[in-house]
């Protein structure tokens, strides 16, 4: 496909492109997206694929690729990277491939799913580490040479940046969504991913329990221990809490010493045991050593209908604070359920 007119980019032209849509992207898929359409303006290839390590385990996948089925590049896993792409990484040198045999252990090592006459391999540079590789190959048509080489060394440095570039702005984006104490979402983040919960669970109509619980020795642990001991207090609850969570709940800090949840799809009795549950974590395991009991109550609202769903939020938080107010008054590890119809 040609650009601008042209039957044929220039390199400049091409990758005066690449960096236009790869610095548009919103995410790195996005970029990488952008990339490997490109890639066939300049460069004819069969297939191409980003190549991912596993910087614990060492396994190769496919982090994203054209002219390669689906299929393939899910299953596509390597305990760990071979003799020559090993040597790739360690040394941060291309590989070139023509002519090779396909019998030999080179070949055979970088082959993805087609057969090829000639492969181009370059180092993803990231953080000035080789973290995978860019893979071409070609059939009939003609061979990769160092020209060719150095411009997928130039991709594969500006997939690296891209790579950097992403991880921090995920970074800071969850630093702008999480508490510092606790680890759990700041509370304007929670708000907004309840209010589309409760539009998800009327759509699809699946029930919904909202729970506040705050752990009741805060103050006097303030007192005895100090603010830090207890904000490592609050954080050793919330990670209790999370043990019982699945990826449709959300936990927020709601207060000093209070946080809040929903928990998404659950019966009235599946809430009451998932609440308990952590309560039950907290008495047995937070604050060890120290000279305080602790012990968290707790206010349930479970939203059974559609009308409980359409309440404002106002309305629910006051609900779901009058329920924290009456386990209160039943004593330390309380536990309040209202059912909202």
């Amino acid at each position: 496909m040609a650009m601008a007119g042209q039957s044929q980019p220039t390199l400049g032209g091409w990758l005066l492109h690449v960096l236009r849509e790869a610095d548009g992207a919103l995410s790195l898929e996005e970029a990488l997206h952008a990339i490997m359409d490109s890639v066939k303006t300049y460069f004819p290839v069969q297939s191409i694929a980003v190549i991912l390590a596993d910087l614990d385990t060492k396994e190769l996948r496919i982090k994203t690729g054209r002219q390669i089925s689906y299929s393939f590049a899910k299953t596509f896993r390597r305990a760990a990277p071979g003799p020559h792409v090993e040597r790739l990484l360690l040394e941060q040198q291309p590989i070139l491939v023509n002519h090779a045999s396909r019998d030999s252990d080179l070949y055979k090592e970088i082959k993805l799913e087609h057969d090829f006459d000639s492969a181009a391999l370059a180092p993803i540079i990231r953080n000035h580490r080789a973290v995978g590789y860019l893979m071409c190959d070609r059939a009939d048509m003609t061979p990769f040479d160092e020209a060719d080489l150095l411009h997928l060394q130039v991709l594969g440095l500006l997939i690296g940046s891209l790579m950097a570039k992403f991880d921090l702005l995920k970074e800071r984006r969850q630093l702008s969504q999480t508490d510092d104490a606790t680890g759990t979402l700041k509370y304007s983040v929670f708000i907004a991913a309840m209010t589309t919960e409760i539009l998800r669970s009327r759509t699809h109509d699946y029930p919904l329990a909202l729970a506040l619980m705050d752990v009741a020795a805060f103050r006097v642990y303030v007192d005895t221990y100090g603010i830090d001991r207890a904000h490592e207090l609050l954080a050793e609850c919330a990670s209790l809490i999370k043990r019982h969570l699945r990826e449709t709940d959300a936990l927020a800090r709601y207060a000093a010493d209070q946080f809040i949840l929903y928990l998404s799809g659950v019966t009235e009795e599946e809430a009451r045991r998932i609440i308990e549950q952590a309560q039950h974590d907290i008495r047995r395991q937070a604050g060890a050593g120290a000279s305080i009991p602790i012990e968290a109550n707790a206010g349930v609202l479970f939203l059974r209908t559609d009308a409980a769903k359409k309440r404002p939020i106002q309305d629910l938080l006051g609900a779901l604070g009058k329920a924290l107010v009456h386990a209160r008054s039943a004593g330390p590890g309380g536990l309040q359920m209202v059912t909202l119809n």
